[in-house]
């Protein structure tokens, strides 16, 4: 872990690690220590793919100080204790949809069938959140779904798109512009200002996708606030 100053009140500490799982979980491990150990002096702590930042009160601690609780922290044996969900996600890959499904599989010279039955066998890694509120990366796809951005970003992507890039999968959570190839649609609502948790999903936890028909999906779009089932 490497610790620099961020801001006047604010810490960033990285981690040099294979990106995958049990970085995530590592990470939230220790989010978790210094959220219950630290937290008279924090204002928030977020969690990224390979870092954490540390935003905290000035008033009470000092840069130098907390850096020392941390690295207090980070000297314990932090069992890797953190409870992570499986969520299963409804999927549409239906063309209405699925707007770049067939120019995708044409790039990878692959069907779209082929397409969808490797993206829905894999169970995805919850890497992080960003981009747009409860815009959650997803990772690894499988080798044959690697691919760049769109050239030409789109305009308007629907909520609940599903998109492809490099090697993750994504899930916009509102109306957005945005560069990832779309392949299908989600009828869920995956961000609730209103809620205690505004998205259900947190680093660590796995995503599974279920495909839907179209009739299922235009069924299920309608009802508010429709939450995901986990395992």
């Amino acid at each position: 872990m490497k610790y620099f100053i961020y801001s006047e009140n604010s810490i960033l500490i990285t981690i040099n690690h294979k990106i995958n799982n049990e970085l995530i979980l590592f990470i939230s491990s220790i989010k978790n220590k210094i959220d219950k150990d630290l937290k008279d002096y924090l204002v928030e702590v977020v969690q990224s793919i390979n870092s954490l930042l540390i935003i905290f009160d000035k008033n009470k601690i000092s840069h130098k100080n907390l850096i020392n609780k941390i690295k207090k922290i980070e000297k314990e044996r932090i069992q890797n204790k953190v409870i992570y969900k499986i969520w299963e996600i409804p999927i549409c890959y239906d063309l209405t949809y699925a707007s770049d499904l067939k120019n995708f599989s044409r790039l990878k010279k692959i069907t779209t069938d082929e397409v969808i039955q490797i993206h829905k066998s894999k169970i995805y890694n919850v890497i992080s959140m960003g981009f747009l509120p409860g815009f959650m990366y997803l990772g690894q796809t499988d080798v044959k779904l690697h691919c760049e951005r769109k050239e030409k970003p789109s305009i308007n992507i629907s909520k609940g798109s599903i998109g492809l890039a490099l090697n993750q999968t994504c899930i916009y959570p509102q109306n957005s512009p945005g560069g990832w190839h779309i392949i299908g649609i989600s009828p869920l609502d995956f961000f609730d200002i209103n809620s205690k948790s505004p998205c259900f999903a947190k680093p660590g936890d796995k995503i599974k996708f279920v495909e839907i028909s179209k009739p299922q999906y235009e069924s299920m779009k309608d009802q508010n606030f429709l939450k995901p089932n986990f395992r």
